[in-house]
């Protein structure tokens, strides 16, 4: 995958206006010191054509973290905590909100490549070879990456990133074109995987296991899902589950499982997430 500090021929060769634009989605609520990442991730993003839509149902104070967003490209909607405002529903007011051709699900706590939308986008235009198109009719209706870099912020595993899979890719990954009628179950958790279904019968595309760096999935101990429900993502096939169990009883040294080789593209995302993440105070471990 490209150098964290490349742009590539995106944002240098097609100007701003024969890009579709791209709203960032965020669901949000009393977790402003983990969101300044995300938006951080935002400000840096190489595609220019975008917007960041944060649906806030909580009390703490964002206005810090986004002083740097443009303000024609943030729409900051705060809510008043309410039953039955799940998840679901949040992200389904995300979707009105946006004004975007396309839709990238940009959740409070995760990490995000620069170039992630970029990448993404060029799926949806129908150009995964580097080259933006003006007619953008001919592309996915929505992608997600087949497998994203994992951490798990906890001292047996914090020097141990992986790479995780789904058999439909990672939902939390997933960007795709407007549309009207498909919209979240509202559910606390898991909505983003039924959700996915919805667009796997459409056009959709998988990015390769060698993009897997251009998404951070992290426990940070505050998540929806438990820590089991990270390392369960070490261990999700009978293949997996045998080399885990082998290194960990028989080697005794987890470390040499070759889950946990990166290829430089990814370990370089890696290196880049650990330092941004240290430099803002994130980590509870290492």
């Amino acid at each position: 995958m490209p150098s964290t500090s490349t742009p590539t021929s995106t944002s240098n060769s097609t100007s701003t206006s024969h890009l579709p634009k791209v709203s960032c989605l965020m669901v949000t609520a009393n977790r402003a010191n983990l969101a300044r990442r995300a938006v951080q991730c935002y400000l840096q993003q190489t595609y220019p054509n975008k917007e960041l839509v944060i649906i806030d149902d909580g009390q703490e104070d964002y206005a810090p973290i986004l002083a740097d967003v443009p303000a024609g490209e943030l729409r900051y909607i705060k809510l008043d905590p309410a039953p039955g405002q799940v998840l679901g529903t949040l992200r389904n007011r995300s979707l009105e909100e946006a004004t975007g051709d396309f839709m990238a699900q940009w959740d409070d706590d995760d990490w995000y490549h620069p170039e992630r939308i970029e990448r993404q986008a060029r799926v949806l235009m129908g150009d995964a070879n580097n080259h933006a198109q003006d007619n953008h009719a001919q592309g996915a209706d929505a992608c997600c990456l087949a497998g994203s870099l994992m951490h798990v912020d906890h001292p047996e595993y914090f020097d141990l990133p992986y790479v995780g899979y789904l058999p439909h890719g990672i939902p939390g990954t997933i960007m795709h074109r407007r549309n009207d009628t498909i919209r979240y179950p509202s559910e606390r958790a898991g909505e983003d995987t039924t959700y996915l279904d919805h667009w796997l019968g459409k056009r959709y595309q998988k990015l390769p296991a060698s993009e897997a760096g251009l998404f951070i999935r992290c426990f940070h101990g505050t998540n929806t899902w438990e820590m089991n429900h990270f390392v369960r993502r070490m261990r999700n096939s009978p293949a997996k589950l045998m080399r885990y169990l082998f290194y960990r009883y028989v080697i005794r040294d987890l470390s040499k499982n070759p889950l946990f080789r990166l290829d430089e593209g990814v370990r370089r995302a890696f290196e880049t997430y650990l330092a941004e993440s240290r430099q803002l105070g994130l980590f509870r471990h290492g």
